[in-house]
């Protein structure tokens, strides 16, 4: 139960941290007024994707991260700055109750010092709204030093399916909104998930 609750709580932090950069990003262009010719973009690599053999969704992620564990209804993966986990099972709790179980459940001799940062507006998990937030900590190492690091935590229930997705990545609140680094390819996560069918 309580690696089950973890893994929820790392599947809702990489989620909301994903939606809320991308708002911050999205908030700030300034559209084009003159000579706005086409843009070339380098196109995203085909995602590899996971597939709940219990529960049915599938979550499509960037190929260059890496699976750290996956079971019949949760997927851990290393990215390139961090980590995101997405994890689900059959539940009927309030969302607010879930996210703060998966809070709750990190364990305290790693993650110190957690605080809530903000609520993360507009957090859904494929087309299910739902609930998020952003948080900062100090992550503590193998070799005892701690790094300061913020999550996101996104969690979103349909047909008594509750999924919630956690991403962390080192903190750089200099350069990103949120502090989330990669919380853009969080987003484009979260945008891709499938639900199952029931």
């Amino acid at each position: 139960m309580v690696a089950a609750g973890l893994l929820i709580i790392l599947s809702v932090v990489t989620v909301a941290g994903s939606a809320f950069t991308v708002s911050q990003v999205l908030g700030n262009h300034k559209s084009c007024t003159s000579n706005c010719g086409p843009r070339i973009v380098t196109p995203l690599p085909a995602p590899a994707a996971y597939k709940s053999s219990a529960l049915g969704f599938e979550v499509d992620y960037n190929p260059n991260w890496t699976v750290r564990s996956q079971d019949a209804q949760s997927v851990t993966l290393v990215t390139k700055l961090g980590l995101l986990s997405v994890v689900g099972a059959k539940s009927g709790q309030p969302l607010d109750q879930v996210m703060q179980s998966a809070v709750s459940a990190l364990p305290t001799s790693q993650w110190q010092d957690v605080t809530h940062v903000s609520d993360l507006k507009g957090a859904h998990i494929g087309d299910q709204n739902g609930s998020g937030a952003v948080y900062s900590a100090n992550l503590v190492g193998s070799n005892a030093t701690a790094a300061k690091v913020r999550f996101v935590i996104i969690a979103a229930t349909r047909n008594g399916v509750t999924v919630v997705i956690f991403g962390a990545n080192v903190a750089d609140l200099k350069n990103y909104p949120n502090g989330i680094p990669e919380g853009e390819e969080f987003d484009a996560l979260c945008q891709q998930f499938q639900w199952g069918s029931s």
